[in-house]
């Protein structure tokens, strides 16, 4: 009896041992597996985000060219690329091929560019997103960030950090120089949802800054319609211009808004913008912005506001509370914006920019399309 005993323990440990073993190689394989997945993507989103990054230097310089492979270091990882020119279907296009590598795991794109000169009456670049920081972008609470019309994603874009805690959703792509954190951690990949997105680019990622000029108030003083010394505030009903003649109002101190204004205008502020209370600023068009807010110091939103307007800040735009901006914000410093807040993105509209821009050198600026893209 013991030795029978004896010898079905030992199997029992052997069975045991066998099955112990199996489990740690099914184990082993699935964490294998599941760090390849990882190191695959992160590979494909280092080699997107230098794409992109060479876009970024396209626009900027017509001629940039890489002709040899050169290498470099983003992300943890390595690159290498190249900058040619080519022509595809007849069209003279420029062609980017990118291999990026991470802990062993390696992703090759190739992407062909189409390159324009933009017209003096076009959108600047820096206002073409949603939101455009020239430092960090801090999102907090019940944010919500998407196109008016549900139909174009409504991107952001930080000249340094991008930041975000709270139930928030993107409906954009988000780009940054620096770094991108949130609480929780994987809302980068789950609430940043563009509306288009067919090459399946990354949601989030590095890429170069966008250069985001100072306004000089003083410099736009001739062109106004009304001037106000000091600071002024606007209660009640204001009404502005018309869409063919926009009245320019120009205010050597702060600005504090409040109450309902209509009509086309735009403010250029020296000091600080202050938009609070019950405010509402309405659009007679569905399509174009009617207000653009010109800030040479901060924006301040707050209270229970509705606003359509186009706002650029040089230093901080800081927004709180319930508010609703049909619009866009650009800003040289941190936009931070907190509470149950909406921005419903509507794209600029070159009339309100014009007067501001359209004597800074805008016949410089260049539109790069992708045209194709492989992976």
């Amino acid at each position: 009896m013991g030795r029978a005993l004896l010898i079905i323990l030992l199997s029992s440990i052997l069975v045991f041992g066998i099955i112990s073993i199996q489990i740690s190689r099914v184990s082993a394989e699935a964490t294998k597996s599941s760090t390849g997945q990882y190191r695959d993507y992160y590979a494909k989103n280092i080699a997107n985000s230098m794409i992109d990054i060479i876009k970024n230097k396209l626009r900027d310089s017509t001629n940039y060219r890489v002709n040899n492979i050169v290498s470099g270091n983003l992300l943890g990882g390595t690159v290498t690329y190249r900058v040619v020119d080519t022509v595809l279907s007849s069209n003279n296009l420029v062609k980017v091929q990118v291999t990026a590598s991470y802990e062993g795991s390696k992703s090759h794109v190739e992407a062909y560019f189409n390159i324009k000169n933009i017209s003096s009456n076009n959108v600047p670049p820096f206002m073409q997103n949603a939101i455009t920081s020239g430092s960090n972008v801090n999102l907090s609470g019940n944010v919500t960030v998407k196109h008016i019309g549900n139909t174009q994603n409504a991107n952001i874009h930080a000249n340094g950090n991008f930041n975000m805690t709270g139930n928030n959703q993107i409906y954009g792509f988000v780009k940054y120089t620096g770094t991108a954190t949130s609480s929780p951690p994987n809302a980068l990949n789950t609430r940043i949802t563009p509306i288009s997105n067919p090459e399946n680019l990354p949601v989030h990622s590095q890429t170069s800054p966008i250069q985001i000029p100072t306004i000089t108030p003083e410099n736009y003083l001739s062109i106004a319609s009304d001037i106000y010394y000091g600071n002024a505030s606007f209660s009640g009903n204001l009404t502005l211009g018309t869409k063919e003649n926009p009245k320019i109002i120009f205010v050597t101190g702060n600005l504090n808004l409040s109450g309902n204004i209509s009509g086309y205008g735009i403010f250029i502020v020296m000091g600080t913008t202050n938009i609070s209370g019950n405010v509402t600023i309405s659009t007679p068009d569905e399509n174009f912005n009617n207000v653009g807010i010109f800030s040479g110091g901060n924006i301040n939103l707050s209270g229970n506001v509705t606003v359509n307007a186009q706002m650029f800040s040089n230093s901080t735009v800081n927004i709180s509370g319930n508010v609703r901006l049909i619009g866009s914000l650009t800003s040289r410093g941190v936009v931070s914006v907190s509470g149950s807040t909406e921005i419903l993105y509507k794209p600029t509209n070159s009339a309100l920019t014009r007067p501001i821009f359209g004597g800074n050198n805008q016949s410089s600026l260049v539109e790069v399309n992708m045209i194709h893209f492989y992976e």
